[in-house]
């Protein structure tokens, strides 16, 4: 059940009270939202208000700023600052903590922009120094010229009379230069600040001033290439040496040289001039021909001929086969005159002898008959040739002497004999050894007879022909030799004797060694090895080849023991026991304390080996071959049964081995078996008396040779 509202209680109020009865209304909201005031101060409230504000932020800013002196050079600079809030007071700056961009500039300087960043001290200074802006400058001359060239620091900026603009503020050195005064140069200071400065400077002339008369006078003055005027007068002409010129028609012309200095004034004294030569156009028949004037050259005809006018000149002709000739001529001044002479051919004699009367002869290409007679020919110079058929061409120029009949021997010889007369009869080796040209073309026997005392096996005769030509050593390689290959080579000693003396022959040495010491040689003249290597190691030749080797072993035995006039030889020496006083250095009384075996009716006062070439050569002009040391051979060892009967030309060995040969005695050796030059001996190792001798051949062998 609900309960109803009570009605509103009224009050009733006295009538006498006068109180207006408010009746209750209904109430509805308004759809409009309620209209709310804003709060704007007024003019009074603006005028109260601002001052107090502006105040209040002054005095904040005076408790948080710090204050900024700026120092400037120039002191007279327009400072602004931005980026934060400030306040200028007098000559400080209010600032808060932080960065701001300073703004500088002055008349007569460049700007400047710069960023600064106040901290938190409570004074602070900054400084700036302002650059000044470049200079302008203007120099003026006297006298006044607009070509002056104006340097700057040796640089060139200009020319007087302009204005030369963007030069740095400062000390420079200033340079004025003309073609026609001295070059002048000082310091100038230069003030910068777009301020122009004139200087004027006075120039000294660069000339002298000269006067010059002539006579006759009206000539023209001409300085190098310039003329200046004409004579007489006064000219100015430029310091140093200068060479003057002077022409006037009709006369000859006159040069010299003086040397004038700036700004002296002389005269010269008159000058005479020479009337003009003639010149006379001189030819001769045939041309070519050499004129001479009181001994004096002039050349070759055709000429044209300056002469002296108004005397007469004596003209001297030469020329190869035609007779001197000599003419007079006179001429006037500034004329021409032709003269031509024919010129009287000279005739000498030659008288050809040649070995071959039936041999042709030619003069100058053309055939003139047979070898043998006077020939007549013009006195100039003409080649000679006589040809026969299987020999070679001679050749010769000879001029004829008109009062003088000339022999010309001539000895026509064989293509081979030619080759041969060319061919040097000695050569030296890199190393400065001299090797003898020898051509054997020789037959022989080598070995020894089963009768020979001494005789070893190994020593069977054989039938050898050499046939090619061949350098050699005379002496045996020597220490000093052989280190300039292998530097650090050392021959040793054999109980406290040297074998390592600059001119003992090296020892010590394997054939392996002595090959590759070969082919050094020929690398060093770039000839073709003999001998090829491969790995380092010798192993094999080229028989061909012309670079150096060791000798064969046919070639050592015909070195050692044939003779022009005795045959074979036995010893060294001869053929008989003992051998005569200094015959060579072998195993002696000197060697007592050293060898088993020796000589005991000798003594060559070397113990161990000596100087190579001590002892006197043999026959054909080689040292040491048998005697000193023994030498390795280029053959590999190798023994014939001694059978056959057929001849081995130029022979080089065998093929192949396991050793190589050795030939020859040395200090060592003191029995007869050993002495003998029929000794044979084999190795591969080295010994304290076992050296080599150098070897190549002329040329390579001739087509169809073989070494069987």
């Amino acid at each position: 059940m609900t309960q109803r509202e009570a009605p509103p209680e009224q009050v009733n109020t006295p009538a006498d009270s006068h109180t207006e009865i408010i009746e209750p209304t209904p109430f509805a909201p308004s759809d409009a939202p309620a209209q709310q005031q804003r709060w704007r101060p007024n003019r009074r409230q603006l005028a109260i208000g601002l001052p107090l504000f502006m105040g209040l932020v002054i005095v904040v800013m005076l408790l948080m700023s710090r204050s900024v002196t700026f120092v400037t050079l120039p002191a007279q600079t327009q400072i602004s600052v931005s980026g934060g809030l400030h306040l200028q007071l007098a000559n400080a700056w209010l600032l808060l903590p932080g960065d701001y961009q300073i703004h500088l500039h002055s008349q007569g300087y460049h700007s400047q922009t710069q960023t600064i960043t106040v901290s938190d001290a409570a004074e602070q200074q900054f400084r700036f120094e302002l650059q000044k802006l470049p200079g302008r400058l203007k120099i003026e001359t006297t006298p006044a010229l607009d070509d002056v060239e104006i340097y700057i620091d040796d640089v060139h900026v200009g020319f007087s009379g302009q204005e030369i603009a963007n030069i740095e503020p400062g000390l420079h050195t200033l340079s004025l230069r003309h073609a026609r005064y001295l070059p002048m140069q000082q310091n100038l200071t230069i003030e910068g600040k777009d301020q122009l400065q004139v200087l004027s400077l006075t120039l000294a002339p660069a000339w002298a001033t000269v006067t010059v008369n002539t006579l006759p006078a009206g000539a023209t003055l001409q300085v190098g290439e310039q003329p200046l005027g004409t004579t007489p007068g006064e000219f100015e002409i430029m310091q140093g040496e200068q060479p003057l010129m002077l022409t006037l028609a009709g006369y000859k012309i006159w040069q010299e040289v003086f040397e004038f200095n700036a700004g002296e004034v002389i005269t010269l004294p008159d000058i005479r001039l020479q009337k003009a030569d003639g010149i006379l156009r001189f030819r001769t028949r045939p041309n070519g021909a050499s004129v001479t004037i009181n001994g004096n050259f002039l050349g070759l005809t055709p000429l044209d001929i300056p002469l002296n006018p108004g005397r007469s000149h004596t003209l001297k002709i030469f020329k190869e086969g035609y007779e001197e000739a000599t003419t007079s001529v006179a001429i006037a001044s500034g004329s021409s005159k032709a003269l031509e002479l024919k010129l009287t051919p000279a005739f000498g004699k030659v008288l050809i002898s040649a070995n071959f009367p039936d041999a042709e002869l030619y003069v100058d290409g053309r055939l003139f008959g047979r070898a043998n007679q006077t020939l007549s020919l013009p006195a100039r110079p003409h080649s000679i040739a006589v040809k026969k058929v299987g020999y070679e061409t001679f050749e010769a120029e000879v001029t004829p002497k008109p009062s003088l009949t000339q022999q010309l021997q001539v000895r026509l010889r064989t293509e081979d004999q030619a080759k041969w007369d060319s061919i040097a009869q000695q050569v030296r080796s890199p190393t400065g050894q001299i090797l003898k040209l020898f051509r054997p073309n020789a037959r022989f026997t080598m070995g020894s007879s089963r009768r020979e005392q001494g005789r070893r096996s190994n020593e069977t005769l054989r039938q050898v022909a050499l046939t090619r030509a061949f350098y050699v050593a005379p002496l045996p390689v020597t220490n000093a030799d052989f280190v300039q290959f292998e530097r650090f080579h050392s021959s040793s000693h054999v109980k406290g004797n040297s074998l390592f003396s600059d001119l003992q022959p090296v020892v010590n040495i394997s054939w392996q060694q002595a090959a590759k010491f070969c082919n050094w040689l020929s690398a060093q003249e770039q000839l073709p090895p003999f001998y090829r290597e491969t790995n380092g190691v010798i192993t094999g030749f080229d028989a061909d080849a012309t670079g150096y080797r060791m000798l064969t072993e046919a070639e050592w035995a015909w070195l050692a023991r044939v003779q022009d006039q005795d045959g074979v030889r036995k010893y060294p020496w001869g053929n008989q026991l003992p051998p005569a006083a200094n015959s060579g250095n072998y195993g002696d009384v000197s060697a007592a304390s050293i060898l088993g075996l020796i000589l005991l009716d000798y003594n060559d006062g070397f113990p161990v080996s000596s100087p190579v070439g001590k002892f006197p050569p043999n026959e054909k002009g080689i040292y040491d071959i048998g005697g000193n040391v023994a030498e390795w051979i280029n053959d590999f060892y190798g023994v014939g049964t001694g059978l056959s009967l057929s001849t081995e030309t130029d022979p080089m060995g065998p093929e192949k081995g396991d050793y190589h040969v050795i030939r020859g005695s040395s200090w060592a050796h003191g029995g007869i078996t050993e002495l003998r030059l029929a000794y044979r001996d084999y190795g591969d190792q080295k010994r304290s008396d076992l050296g080599f001798r150098i070897a190549r051949f002329v040329d390579a062998r001739k087509k169809g040779d073989t070494d069987e």
